[in-house]
């Protein structure tokens, strides 16, 4: 959505064949005519991305679904479970998705993003993502965000994202350095916004 090398971000994606669910700036990139709650700088990247990409991978990124459950006890999805693009910030939204969630399907968990912000939710509040390592409790829906890859906005500029131990059910939260810097060149000299570049130096 914001960075220089869509092409092969998706060309990555798509050769390892991973499962993925449709974000807002897919679908707009996608669909020129959606009517969508962009800000100019985030505009600016969708035309572009949106050239650099071929009609394959704009169909691609039409057809991908908003939400994947392998079972009733894992959903993934990128905004809330029922909207694509609504953020989950406040404690009452998440609060509502787990309570939605766990009538409808059960205990199990909930991966979103969207926020750009890593969150680990038990259901009932807030568990400090500093653990590093969370248990799944049996009982409850949890939610998590894993963060940004290519865009955190925690102020920790270093890759957010965890993953998932499934037969212990564990969920591992990591930072990773990366050249920021290569990527903040690539998006200045790509002639896109340069609050863009700048606020990967600083995870903003």
């Amino acid at each position: 959505g914001y960075g220089a090398r869509p092409a092969e971000c998706l060309a990555m994606i798509r050769e390892n064949n991973v499962q993925t669910v449709q974000g807002n700036h897919d679908a707009l990139i996608a669909d020129s005519s959606l009517r969508l709650d962009f800000n100019i700088y985030s505009l600016a990247a969708v035309e572009h991305n949106r050239q650099l990409l071929t009609e394959d991978d704009l169909l691609w990124l039409g057809d991908l679904p908003t939400t994947l459950s392998p079972d009733k006890e894992a959903l993934f999805v990128h905004g809330a479970p029922d909207d694509r693009d609504r953020y989950l910030i406040y404690l009452d939204d998440l609060q509502e998705a787990a309570a939605s969630l766990l009538e409808a399907d059960g205990p199990g968990v909930c991966f979103f993003g969207h926020t750009h912000h890593p969150v680990v939710f038990d259901g009932h509040g807030f568990i400090p993502i500093r653990q590093k390592k969370v248990f799944l409790e049996k009982t409850l829906r949890m939610l998590f965000n894993p963060g940004s890859v290519g865009q955190p906005r925690d102020n920790e500029p270093r890759a957010s994202f965890l993953w998932w131990v499934r037969q212990e059910g564990s969920l591992n939260l990591e930072r990773v350095e990366y050249d920021n810097l290569a990527a903040r060149h690539d998006i200045l000299q790509a002639g896109l916004p340069r609050i863009l570049g700048d606020r990967l130096l600083e995870g903003r």
